[in-house]
């Protein structure tokens, strides 16, 4: 089975015409220059980060592990943890985001995703997450329920819909979305 990226279920949530092109016609993707920075950032916060606490995570034992790669083939998933805390008694995943916003529902998403993995791995539960958020260095907790679990689950099964499918989903409804996307000059029917 072909394993899902869990960045496609960031993507699915903010717009699902993203993962209609990277996984039907993935010739066309061309890094941003913001996806291009956050890559710079995120090296930059690793070695940060290493003197950092753990008091504002909530999880002042943890072990950290960057860049982690974990899979499920059962869910289906793949991914690339920029943080893993793990404790004796639960897992805890942190995002590094370049961003100036506040967390939408797309990082939770991406955020459910890394935590699921983890659990599978490490046999520990992730209660909650972490977005950190690069230019101030803000940390937001981030729960993860029943329902961000349910999300992922039912975009997991739209993705592979689409995928084999291979139809067009229909554009976000946030049109501010489509002016920075790599992929404007695909979706016609938006402008």
């Amino acid at each position: 089975m072909d394993l899902i990226p869990v960045t496609d279920l960031k993507q699915w949530t903010y717009c699902a015409r993203i993962v209609y092109y990277h996984r039907v016609m993935p010739a066309l993707a061309k890094p941003t220059f913001k996806m291009k920075e956050a890559i710079a950032a995120q090296d930059l916060i690793e070695s940060l980060e290493m003197r950092r606490g753990l008091k504002e995570y909530g999880i002042e034992t943890a072990g950290r592990r960057f860049g982690v790669w974990l899979k499920d083939t059962a869910l289906g998933l793949s991914g690339k943890l920029d943080l893993l805390l793990e404790s004796a008694d639960q897992v805890a995943v942190v995002d590094f985001k370049l961003t100036s916003g506040e967390p939408g529902d797309n990082h939770r998403m991406q955020l459910t995703g890394h935590s699921l993995l983890a659990e599978t791995a490490t046999g520990l539960p992730a209660r909650r997450g972490f977005l950190y958020r690069i230019p101030d260095g803000r940390v937001f907790p981030i729960e993860i329920t029943d329902a961000l679990r349910q999300s992922v689950l039912a975009a997991i099964k739209g993705i592979r819909r689409v995928s084999e499918e291979q139809s067009l989903p229909e554009a976000t409804v946030v049109r501010g979305r489509c002016v920075e996307c790599e992929f404007a000059n695909y979706c016609a029917d938006v402008w």
